[in-house]
């Protein structure tokens, strides 16, 4: 949560200063993954333990954030900055009378680009009605995957830790579907996500002598591809061009 606040308040921040922007928008919602190198990397991982441990979480859709800082021009189009923030991981357990294993990834894309937004259909104008608009942003994204096991008996205790991270550029597209309240609009937003699949470069472990090893065999791609739905929020800071012009 306090990087969720940390985008809103970098958000609000940039939009009001120096009147460099029409408005902001706030998009929460959930997204897929497709992370097919990090599913077989668990897969092995959950393999060299001695025993079975089960799945309680397999990279599930989960949180999603873009926030995009923008101006208007006088045809509608929308043109700025976006931020976004996407999240999910995974956590394998097991647990008898002597003790217990938890291990987990906890994977979070960092991403920052350019986006442009163009209507498709309004009905009403901008202030006041329904509109339809199509989006795209080209981003960069840090990626970083941190990896954990801890091991808890009554005669032994080890914990473990692994990071993995890269750096890949990413390309959202989708539409909007908004319905216009004065300098507010609230409505849908969705689209799919494609990540160029960068290689995770592979830090230290923290553990000296571990019992068993976090380190990946080969090499693994980022693969936070997926689809993106969420609810939207749009602030209107300063008029936008056609509001001057009228």
């Amino acid at each position: 949560m306090k990087k969720i606040y940390c985008f809103l308040l970098v958000s609000v921040v940039c939009a009001s200063g120096y009147g460099q922007f029409n408005g902001f928008s706030v998009t929460g919602g959930i997204g897929t993954f497709a992370l097919s190198d990090l599913k077989t990397y668990q897969d092995a991982l959950v393999s060299r333990l001695p025993f079975e441990a089960r799945q309680f979480a397999y990279f599930p859709a989960y949180t999603n954030l873009r926030i995009n800082l923008f101006k208007e021009s006088s045809s509608g189009l929308e043109y700025g900055f976006v931020f976004a923030f996407s999240t999910t991981g995974t956590h394998a357990n097991y647990t008898d009378y002597s003790g217990s294993l938890n291990l987990d990834q906890r994977v979070a894309a960092y991403q920052g680009g350019v986006s442009l937004s163009y209507p498709l259909l309004l009905s009403g104008n901008r202030e006041k009605g329904f509109g339809l608009s199509a989006y795209g942003d080209l981003r960069l994204a840090f990626v970083r995957n941190n990896v954990s096991s801890v091991i808890n008996t009554l005669y032994y205790f080890e914990s473990n830790e692994l990071n993995l991270s890269a750096l890949s550029p990413m390309s959202e597209l989708g539409l909007q579907a908004l319905v216009h309240f004065n300098k507010i609009s609230t409505g849908l937003e969705g689209g799919y996500l494609l990540d160029f699949n960068r290689k995770f470069s592979t830090g230290d472990q923290s553990a000296f002598d571990p019992s068993f090893s976090l380190r990946p065999s080969g090499d693994i791609r980022s693969g936070m591809s997926g689809f993106r739905i969420g609810l939207k929020v749009i602030f209107k800071i300063l008029p936008t061009i056609s509001e001057e012009l009228n």
